[in-house]
């Protein structure tokens, strides 16, 4: 990639983090988000997928394995049994190159979310590294493993946008945004 290539990826993922904080209302994790749209937190999930996975120097990505958005349940179905509240959520996963640094690549990702002012802590178990910021309502989430004799090292990456109301998983808001999600 040359350096006019960087520099226009690097200032589309700017504006894509600016729509992102462009949510700013505080969100109580599994309360749905007053106001805000499943449609309207998609895209800006997408997109501060695709800049935090750009972080990732493409010379360590052999390949990327598995790219996959789509809507979950925020809470249990005991809970909420129509499935109404929903966050979008995307993800990728990436393959890197034998004999890439992971440690170090892995440092340098975090460090750059942290110097762009996120807040680092973990999700579930020290495994799953998350990334928090006040301005904005999704939240990230990193995963790596480390090569083994037979597999290169891996890095997921996952955003989650906010809880919001639906009208369910088999409404045609839910069914169509998915449906362009492919």
């Amino acid at each position: 990639m040359n350096a006019r290539t960087s520099t226009i990826r690097r200032r589309t993922l700017s504006i894509a983090l600016a729509l992102v904080a462009g949510f700013t209302l505080a969100s109580c994790a599994g309360e749905a988000e007053a106001g805000l749209t499943l449609a309207q937190s998609k895209s800006p999930v997408q997109l501060l997928r695709n800049e935090a996975a750009s972080r990732v120097p493409d010379g360590l990505v052999a390949e990327v394995e598995n790219v996959s958005d789509g809507s979950t349940n925020c809470r249990s179905a005991e809970v909420d049994p129509e499935a109404l509240q929903r966050s979008w959520k995307s993800s990728v996963r990436m393959v890197l190159v034998p004999g890439a640094d992971l440690d170090l690549m892995l440092s340098k990702l975090y460090v750059s979310f942290l110097e762009d002012g996120w807040e680092q802590g973990t999700f579930g178990s020290d495994s799953i590294v998350e990334f928090t910021r006040d301005s904005s309502v999704a939240t990230i989430h990193i995963s790596a493993r480390k090569a083994t004799d037979d597999k290169p090292a891996e890095v997921q990456v996952q955003v989650a946008g906010p809880c919001v109301m639906t009208d369910g998983e088999g409404s045609d808001e839910v069914v169509n945004l998915e449906a362009q999600a492919d």
